[in-house]
């Protein structure tokens, strides 16, 4: 039996059998089904990346930008400015809703993940697990599939807790690096790539290792314009990494970013 308990964005009631709450929408915490996965939530900007890198989802062309102040139009995104974070969408003529803007960074991180989900809701693919209703009707809940089952369940979140701690220790040290040539690195996974200075819209190359000791040469892994080189994440590399990522999951390859309500604030 559902229990019921409260949503902690917007506290009204919301039973434990349901995704997400039924007055805000935001991803229900104590959701519990028979699902392929139950929901993870990621409650800080570093979590989504990794979510995300985990189901190899094509951010660039699903138009999410996660960590990135990114202006241009057709575009969800989120960063950090300061002590505050900010959750925008720009429409298709390049103005920006901000969807908000505070120093409750597992709010915005929600905000975003949410809408994140129902896009892909919208294109029919569930990151998150199918939706309670299409597993039910699978199954009569006899014990022998039940047992079954769970016994699934818990080999498939142990596999996908390895996998993902994993991938988080395989990009703990993403991004710029800046070495003593001047010549600005970006450090993803096992790979590195780099590109010329002085040259903002510069392509990106895949290249060796520049030292095995590179922590002391840490930059970010948000993009500054001061350091005199183009943004890796826009660049067709970076593109075809994400297509790389995704080409396991075909779910993503037809995605069209032009399934989205460009015009509307959010």
């Amino acid at each position: 039996m559902a229990s019921t308990g409260k949503c902690p964005y917007c506290g009204s009631a919301v039973r434990s059998d349901e995704q997400s709450c039924p007055n805000c929408g935001a991803p229900n915490e104590n959701f519990v089904a028979e699902t392929e996965r139950q929901i993870f939530l990621p409650k800080t900007i570093d979590e989504l990346k990794a979510y995300c890198a985990e189901r190899g989802m094509p951010l660039l062309r699903m138009r999410f930008f996660i960590g990135e102040d990114y202006r241009e139009p057709r575009a969800f995104g989120i960063y950090r400015d300061g002590d505050e974070f900010v959750v925008y969408k720009n429409k298709s003529d390049g103005s920006r809703a901000i969807r908000y803007r505070g120093p409750d960074e597992a709010f915005a991180v929600n905000e975003i993940f949410a809408k994140l989900l129902e896009e892909c809701h919208n294109r029919g693919i569930y990151p998150d697990g199918k939706p309670t209703g299409e597993a039910l009707a699978r199954n009569n809940q006899k014990t022998n599939v039940r047992r079954s089952f769970l016994t699934g369940l818990i080999f498939f979140l142990v596999f996908g807790l390895v996998s993902l701690s994993a991938n988080r220790c395989a990009h703990r040290k993403d991004g710029y690096y800046q070495f003593n040539d001047n010549t600005v690195y970006y450090h993803y996974g096992n790979d590195w790539y780099y590109t010329y200075t002085d040259n903002n819209v510069g392509s990106w190359y895949e290249t060796s290792a520049p030292t095995e000791d590179y922590d002391d040469y840490y930059l970010g892994d948000s993009f500054d314009s001061d350091w005199g080189t183009s943004d890796f994440k826009n660049s067709e590399m970076w593109q075809s990494i994400q297509d790389d990522n995704s080409s396991s999951s075909s779910d993503y390859d037809n995605w069209d970013s032009g399934g989205t309500d460009w015009d509307s604030d959010w």
